[in-house]
């Protein structure tokens, strides 16, 4: 559990590290506000926790709908591509350095 736990963690927070932030700043505020008895604070952190987390559903949602649209793309044209051939170099016009 020890070793499962961090790992999920790191590799939550580089996926996101913006909204993850978000969420640990609501939360400690949640946790503060609900130690202290100050409701105003708590229900800031739920609330700052609560717009972080679906930021990062729409995110989600939205990443998963345009990888099923988007075509494949290349960035190297084709084999087959009529392409002129790459110029020789010819290396009797320069003499040796």
């Amino acid at each position: 559990m020890n070793a499962i736990f961090p790992t999920f963690l790191k590799r939550l927070y580089r996926k996101e590290p913006i909204s993850s932030f978000i969420i640990i700043v609501g939360a400690v505020d949640a946790v503060l506000g609900g130690v202290n008895e100050v409701g105003t604070l708590m229900i800031l952190g739920l609330l700052t926790s609560g717009v972080a987390i679906g930021y990062r559903w729409w995110c989600i949602q939205q990443s998963e709908t345009e990888s099923g649209r988007k075509s494949k793309q290349l960035y190297l044209p084709s084999a087959d591509a009529n392409r002129s051939p790459l110029p020789d170099l010819d290396r009797r016009r320069h003499p040796p350095l």
